[in-house]
């Protein structure tokens, strides 16, 4: 059996329309062991929300599918349970923080109602233990007066006080795997940093995997033991969070990196990547990234190339072609 918690395997997700195909995620493979927390990053537009809502399958009400690959989870492939034993997953071993919380939770149902009905379901509390579970919740994500606002309905709270709901809610049942969709976007710096260490809690004390997607570096560098990257829905780069900091050996890593500002640099403007992420329906031919890349070289623009092992990883790139690296 898999050490892997979780083990993604050429996971394909492409969205149908009369336009044509989207190929939103195009062969993803990513695992995540108990107890570890895997970063995603990459721009808008390059997969990384679409595979986690692959994961928790959840697009069935929308034009996507999931064409080709495994999602393996805990030894079970969830594309091949029923929707009740996925629903039954759901909220318990996995947990998802997701990214726009009014849309997430009920408008008409009170917080407390929302966060108390999983916490029955799942670990058996009877009303009374469950409404005391989710106060405690609340309050440990930092809400003021949790004990009042769990009879709040959503739209009485702010955005970054129901970021931190869908948060308390996601933790509630202790998951065994836990995917946080920019789960602080919200929220101001003091507010953020009270979350990573309530996710770092939950890690330590439960052995909880995070899956992390983000936009931000500082939490990834804050956050994770290992970092995807990833670009055009495919992983172009996978290494420690120590070695991709240290190290990037993609072009698309090295240019997100350089476009971080740093404390006490000395510069007038910071570093960009230029052009836009190619649209999924009109990806081009070979590298997906050639077109904005600064070492582009002739086959870049001819063939893909593939995800390969490298000393501190994986990377898709044919700048580490080892016979590529000889013509040139």
């Amino acid at each position: 059996m898999s050490e892997n918690l979780l083990d993604i395997n050429h996971l394909k997700t492409h969205f149908f329309s009369d336009e044509g195909v989207v190929r939103a995620v195009d062969g993803v493979s990513i695992s995540i062991k108990k107890g570890e927390t895997v970063g995603i990053v990459g721009e808008s537009g390059c997969g990384k929300s679409v595979t986690s809502l692959s994961v928790m399958r959840l697009l069935k009400d929308t034009p996507g599918k999931i064409v080709d690959g495994t999602i393996e989870f805990d030894g079970k492939n969830l594309l091949d349970v029923s929707e009740g034993e996925m629903r039954a997953i759901r909220g318990n071993d996995i947990a998802m923080i997701f990214q726009e919380p009014m849309t997430s939770l009920n408008p008409v149902f009170k917080i407390g109602k929302q966060i108390q009905e999983a916490v029955e379901l799942h670990l058996k509390y009877d009303k009374k233990k469950a409404r005391q579970h989710v106060i405690d919740m609340l309050d440990s994500v930092g809400i003021p007066r949790a004990n009042e606002i769990v009879d709040e309905y959503p739209h009485q709270l702010s955005g970054g006080m129901r970021q931190r709901v869908m948060i308390a809610m996601a933790m509630a049942c202790k998951p065994k795997l836990l995917i946080a969709d920019e789960p602080t976007t919200a929220l101001d710096v003091t507010i953020q940093a009270q979350i990573l260490e309530l996710m770092k809690k939950l890690k330590e004390e439960e052995e909880t995997a995070i899956m992390l997607i983000t936009h931000d570096l500082g939490v990834v560098a804050e956050m994770c033991d290992r970092v995807v990257v990833m670009y055009a829905g495919k992983v172009v780069e996978e290494a420690s969070v120590y070695d991709l900091f240290d190290n990037p050996q993609h072009p698309y890593t090295k240019g997100l990196l350089a476009s971080v500002p740093k404390m006490r640099q000395n510069v007038k403007r910071l570093g960009s990547i230029q052009g836009n992420v190619p649209s999924p329906d009109d990806l081009p031919v070979g590298c997906k990234f050639a077109p904005r890349c600064p070492a582009a070289m002739t086959i870049c623009w001819e063939k893909e190339p593939e995800l390969e092992d490298h000393k501190q990883g994986r990377c898709r790139c044919w700048l580490y072609d080892s016979e590529l690296v000889k013509e040139v």
